[in-house]
């Protein structure tokens, strides 16, 4: 009994999962008026998190092209579009046509600030220009690196609830052991 109960401890030991963030996605609505917002707050998203760029400017023949670069690194969106033409079953007539840019920021270069810039062309001609910024913060996966950073209050909740868990079983297997030595 003592070692099956020893043997779940180490299965649930190596089953928990490593503590890390829940990847996120921001939504950014460019209008006629521009992006909203133009800059995503600081700390909203990490390394592996994405942005959604959705082309909401109904300005007849509008398109939109959004840039995001960080040093030399550049990435451009297709031409965006308001609406998409759908046939009678609500399939895309043109598959190339895009009302949404989703861009995933790298697990492993992406830390560190992206200027965006969004353009707005109206008959195929630069109408308008805007520019925002986001700061990508480093995924850890909660572990400490050489920079010392310390545990969080989740991780000492886990951690305890870990210790309680351990406590539990083993009174729990106590209990059971002098309960089948008092029936003999």
């Amino acid at each position: 009994m003592m070692r099956a109960i020893f043997a779940f401890l180490g299965i649930i030991m190596l089953a928990c999962p490593v503590v890390g963030h829940e990847l996120a996605v921001y939504t950014v609505i460019v209008n006629s008026e521009g992006p909203q917002p133009g800059d995503i707050p600081d700390g909203a998203l990490k390394e592996g998190d994405a942005a959604w760029f959705w082309m909401k400017d109904s300005t007849e023949n509008a398109t939109l092209i959004i840039e995001l670069s960080k040093g030399d690194n550049v990435h451009t969106s297709p031409v965006l579009y308001y609406e998409c033409e759908l046939d009678e079953n609500g399939t895309k007539v043109n598959e190339d046509c895009e009302n949404r840019y989703d861009f995933y920021f790298n697990q492993s270069y992406a830390a560190g600030v992206w200027d965006i810039d969004f353009k707005t062309y109206v008959d195929g001609e630069l109408n308008k220009t805007s520019s925002g910024s986001v700061d990508i913060e480093e995924d850890h996966h909660g572990a400490s690196d050489s920079h010392g950073e310390h545990l969080t209050a989740k991780d000492y909740a886990l951690i305890l609830a870990m210790i309680s868990l351990i406590v539990i079983v083993i009174l729990l297997a106590q209990i059971l052991d002098e309960e089948s030595s008092e029936e003999e």
